[in-house]
């Protein structure tokens, strides 16, 4: 296969970061990164953050505003992470060691689990009527390929939303997006 492989060792890290601290901001993540895995550019780790959620692997929960005596002004947005539904990390033993070392850090963050699973539901369901309406346009290879992609992307959702929301909210939600039905 030519070009750059797809993915990003400093992702997949920041992904397993995630997990074990559930949720955190950039910067502390920087710092966390840089504990762990010794230097790292910060604009490194907010330019994977940012492709993070473009690819769904990462989301953002909350953004809150600090008030403080910063060297830029007194006040600092923290943009808080979390792990999205499409992450696939894929680290060494050594790596997953290092970040179990983690001292687990709560952030006092309350996160409305319903309204993120809802907003990844509604992307979803976005591509799902898409491929609904192009279906008769699609050559039978294409039409396979996306109803798999759309399957491996509904499985994903729900056993991301599984533990995050009840079972019934999470059906009411996803209800008419099943790929099965196609």
């Amino acid at each position: 296969m030519k070009g750059r492989p797809e993915g990003s060792i400093i992702r997949n890290r920041l992904i397993a970061i995630l997990q074990r601290v559930r949720t955190s901001y950039g910067y502390e993540l920087y710092k966390l990164y840089k504990e762990i895995f010794g230097n790292v550019h910060i604009r490194t780790i907010y330019y994977n953050l940012k492709k993070g959620i473009e690819k769904e692997e990462i989301i953002v929960v909350n953004v809150a505003r600090e008030l403080g005596d910063y060297s830029w002004g007194d006040e600092v947005e923290k943009v808080y992470y979390s792990v999205g539904p499409y992450a696939n990390q894929t680290l060494s033993k050594k790596d997953v060691e290092k970040i179990n070392e983690i001292k687990n850090k709560e952030n006092n963050i309350k996160i409305d689990w319903k309204k993120e699973v809802t907003n990844i539901v509604n992307q979803y369901r976005k591509e799902f009527n898409d491929y609904k309406e192009r279906y008769e346009k699609l050559s039978n290879q294409g039409k396979k390929l996306l109803k798999q992609r759309l399957e491996e992307k509904y499985k994903k959702i729900k056993k991301y939303s599984s533990d995050k929301i009840s079972e019934n909210d999470l059906n009411t939600l996803i209800k008419d997006s099943n790929p099965q039905t196609l």
